[in-house]
């Protein structure tokens, strides 16, 4: 090889190290780049669920249990509440995802939505953030978060064996629950990070009543900035708090020391 060919191939070598070396940063910079492309159009998001996506409680303690599930109501700023405490996280909790069926239909429903509603109708629940932390837009929820924190809670009471009703039967129902939602937030800056906090009321039909407030923590890797990813992060606090939830009502429903019998027994006080 001439000294002109080993002066071309140094040459081309140095050039072809220096463009692996840079790589990740030109990565980098192609990210943030797209990043900012995608967050100022905003997210719409489809809060849907399909049936239960909580664990079944091995010991039945809901079974033959009637619960009047009031339902939710919202504050009314749903992305302002100052965090001051730890979310709480259940023991050995595990996400569940949508079945394939259940993620088409998904979003078959949220594009038909997005068609057919107005920002007026929308909630905002969140910000979008380029690749230096600087808002852009926003994320909004296509329907009510109350109404789907109730659907969800129906779905996974139904399947720890209770039989739920609603208001107009709260006469006959062993527990009452309703709650407020003080926090439905999600932020996007480089992972999706969802908060719930939900200020849970819980009425037995004999027996004191209880107020508590949950706090959970969702979040998803922003690969794609997608109404999915924000979802995903979403499902994952709300699968949360209904866990924590039920526990709540399951402590509700246990026979206190006076021997009345526990709700759905048909057991009376002597």
């Amino acid at each position: 090889m001439s000294t002109t060919q080993l002066r071309l191939y140094g040459a081309e070598s140095r050039s072809t190290g220096t463009f692996r070396s840079a790589l990740p940063l030109l990565l980098l910079l192609a990210a943030v780049v797209l990043c900012a492309g995608c967050v100022t159009n905003g997210r719409r998001v489809l809060l849907k669920e399909y049936g239960p996506s909580v664990p079944v409680a091995a010991e039945g303690a809901l079974k033959g249990v009637t619960v009047c599930l009031k339902g939710f109501t919202c504050a009314p700023n749903l992305i302002s509440l100052e965090l001051k405490a730890k979310p709480e996280e259940p023991p050995k909790f595990k996400y569940a995802d949508f079945t394939r069926d259940q993620d088409k239909r998904w979003d078959a429903e949220q594009k038909t939505l997005q068609k057919q509603t107005k920002e007026a109708s929308w909630t905002k629940i969140g910000n979008m953030r380029n690749g230096f932390g600087m808002v852009m837009s926003h994320v909004y929820a296509l329907n009510d978060p109350a109404a789907w924190l109730a659907e969800s809670m129906k779905f996974d009471l139904e399947a720890q064996g209770a039989k739920v009703v609603d208001a107009s039967q709260a006469a006959d129902a062993d527990v009452s629950v309703s709650g407020t939602i003080q926090l439905c937030r999600e932020d996007m800056y480089m992972t999706v990070d969802a908060s719930i906090v939900v200020d849970l009321d819980v009425q037995p039909r004999k027996g004191q009543p209880s107020k508590r407030q949950i706090h959970t923590h969702g979040a998803t890797a922003a690969m794609l900035a997608s109404e999915g990813e924000y979802f995903h992060a979403l499902r994952d606090a709300r699968q949360k708090f209904s866990i924590l939830a039920t526990r709540e009502i399951v402590q509700a429903t246990k026979p206190d020391l006076s021997g009345r019998g526990s709700p759905g027994s048909g057991t009376k006080a002597q």
